[in-house]
This record gives structure tokens, C-alpha cells and sequence, in this order.
């Protein structure tokens, strides 16, 4: 059998690299980074409705059917294309009559009275200046359903990227604020982490954010019109970078 002196063994050992790593133990820094774009919107997307009833769904299908053509046609006017038009929601819902408290029998059907039926239609619209007013004129045209107006920027992907690269400044920044502090070097990053990107509607005000801009009341009479402001979008990005330092 081959005998291996203990010089070699010696020098085998503090050749081996893992443990040279736990002899030289590596020393990091993890810190945050983070940054918001606030953007103009490019677009605004415009959910309206149309809620009707009567005894026979036939007829609540009827008036619905008409109410919401002449909703579309109050869009098109402005321009709004087709496929800038779609279905969101459509609802047939039967509505039975009222059970007296305490008579209540699994076993027995319930008589239909009549039928509700909601048809809503979100639009995409790219002149800004138009959202108020086709607003205003879908409600005249028969919209009785509320409806809520989310805005957006194109080119999200691009835009979101802009968000990383700075989150990344951000986040190296800070790190060489801390080790400067700690008498230390900073080293190359070790790792980043995409803590999620996020979209959100900002309506001007800070520290409120939300995807949703306003939301349509309709009301009967006379009305004045719809005060709708764009606002900005904000797109935000965080992410977590771990440093070696030395």
C-alpha cells in the first residue's frame, strides 16, 4: 500500500478549496434598492353598463339589447373603434318572490318573478381629452350602471425596465454609502433578487394609489358634467442585492 508522508497530507489539505473558503470566511452586505416612474397616461379603460328587468327575460333582453346599442353607437361617435369595444360582463339573473320569514322549504321552488339582466362593455380610449364626454353621452344613451376608469401607459415591459435599472442604482448607492461608513471595500454583487414590479393608477395625491381612477355615478335630471382628471400612472420596482465586501 502507498504511504503518503505529512508534509504532502499538510499541503493536500490547505490546497483543498473548501477549506480554504471556511478558513477565509466571505463577508457580505444585502440592501434593498427601490424607484417610481410617474408617467402620463397613454390610454384610459372605460367599463359602462346597462341594467334592465321586466316579468319575461324576452323583454328585460329586449330593452337591454337596445339600450346598449345606442351606448356603443354614443362610443363610435368619438371615434372609438370596434375592437376597441368588448363585452365584460353579461348577466341573466332570475329574481323569485320574497319568502315570510321562518316558511322557508328546501324541498319547494321558489316562483320566478321577473329577470334582471346587466350587460357591461369596457373601451379602450386613446384621446384623453374624450373620457368625460363619452361618459356623459353613454349615460344619455341609456348607461345606468356604474363603471370605473383605469388608465395605462403603452410599452409597460420598457417602462418597467427603466424602474429595474434605477432600483439597481439604488440599491449599489446604498451600498456604498454603508461600507464607506464601515471602513469596508465593496466587492461585486453576489446575487439580486426581482422583488416584483408593480403598475398602479396615481391620481396626484400622494401616498393614495389605486389601478381604479374614479368611479360613474348615474343619477337622474339634469347633470353637470363629469370631472375626470388623468392623473399619473406610477410603476414601481424593488429589488434586493447582496454584495461582497472585503
Amino acid at each position: 500500500m502507498m504511504k503518503i508522508g505529512a508534509a504532502a497530507f499538510a499541503g493536500l489539505f490547505l490546497a483543498s478549496p473548501a477549506m480554504s473558503d471556511a478558513v477565509t470566511p466571505l463577508h457580505t452586505i444585502a440592501v434593498a434598492g427601490d424607484a417610481e416612474l410617474l408617467i402620463a397616461p397613454d390610454f384610459a379603460k372605460v367599463e359602462l353598463g346597462v341594467i334592465t328587468q321586466a316579468p319575461s327575460v324576452s323583454d328585460a333582453l329586449a330593452e337591454n339589447s337596445a339600450r346598449m346599442s345606442r351606448v356603443i353607437e354614443a362610443m363610435k361617435a368619438f371615434g372609438i373603434l370596434e375592437k376597441d369595444i368588448r363585452t365584460s360582463t353579461f348577466v341573466i339573473q332570475p329574481k323569485y318572490e320574497k319568502m315570510t320569514p321562518g316558511d322557508y322549504d328546501a324541498e319547494q321552488f321558489r316562483t320566478i318573478t321577473g329577470y334582471y339582466i346587466s350587460n357591461k362593455v369596457s373601451v379602450t380610449v386613446k384621446d384623453l381629452s374624450n373620457v368625460a364626454k363619452i361618459i356623459d353621452e353613454s349615460v344619455k344613451a341609456g348607461a345606468n350602471a356604474s363603471g370605473a376608469v383605469e388608465f395605462g401607459v403603452n410599452s409597460v415591459t420598457t417602462r418597467v425596465d427603466e424602474a429595474r435599472r434605477k432600483a439597481v442604482e439604488t440599491a449599489y448607492h446604498r451600498a456604498q454609502v454603508l461600507t464607506e461608513a464601515a471602513h469596508l471595500k465593496l466587492g461585486p454583487a453576489l446575487s439580486i433578487t426581482d422583488n416584483q414590479a408593480e403598475t398602479s393608477y396615481d391620481n396626484g395625491t400622494r401616498g393614495y394609489t389605486n389601478q381604479y381612477g374614479y368611479e360613474t355615478v348615474v343619477v337622474t335630471g339634469s347633470r353637470v358634467p363629469t370631472p375626470i382628471e388623468p392623473g399619473l400612472v406610477s410603476i414601481t420596482a424593488k429589488v434586493t442585492v447582496v454584495y461582497a465586501t472585503h
